[in-house]
């Protein structure tokens, strides 16, 4: 049975949309161990010393023990959605969708923008209006939770560049 949120949305496709990117979301930090454990294995190396041999995949596997908070912050939206706060729900949409594009998560970054791109279609609030319409007093009330995943996102970003493992340009 569907969570009491999650019936509440104007949209069944929108549902399934959100229960898809939780679960893969939530199950991104398994991944990433499973990942993690395979390079130990070839090289006789703990988790630990892999991560500490490769920075580029210790930046990798912080950015994927994000998700699940990233996870957290959309099930907040599906909410603000539901109980009619669709400009708010809309913001956190769009600050997950750049909090995801720092981490360089393409399955993320895909599934945000899904969710945001058919939560604007479906209850017609674009994201400049939702910027635009919400009381900036009531930001980190109502969106703060995005701030430390942007601060920790923008950290692994930094860090991947400083890796050169970001855009090659």
């Amino acid at each position: 049975m569907l969570p009491q949120t999650a019936m509440n949305l104007k949209d069944e496709k929108l549902n399934r949309y959100f229960t898809i990117l939780k679960i893969v979301l939530f199950c991104m930090p398994f991944l990433c161990i499973g990942y993690v454990g395979l390079g130990a294995g070839s090289m006789a190396l703990d988790t630990g010393g892999v991560l500490a041999a490769n920075p580029a995949m210790a930046v990798s596997f912080l950015a994927a023990m994000l998700q699940p908070y990233a996870a957290w912050i959309a099930i907040l939206a599906e909410r603000r959605l539901a109980d009619g706060r669709t400009g708010w729900a809309v913001v956190n949409l769009a600050l997950l969708l750049a909090a995801e594009a720092m981490l360089m998560s393409t399955v993320g970054v895909i599934g945000m923008a899904l969710v945001l791109w058919k939560s604007t279609k479906v209850y017609g609030c674009g994201v400049g209006e939702a910027f635009r319409t919400c009381d900036k007093r009531a930001f980190v009330r109502e969106a703060g939770g995005n701030l430390p995943l942007l601060a920790l996102a923008g950290l692994c970003l930094f860090a991947s560049l400083r890796l050169g493992i970001g855009i090659a340009g």
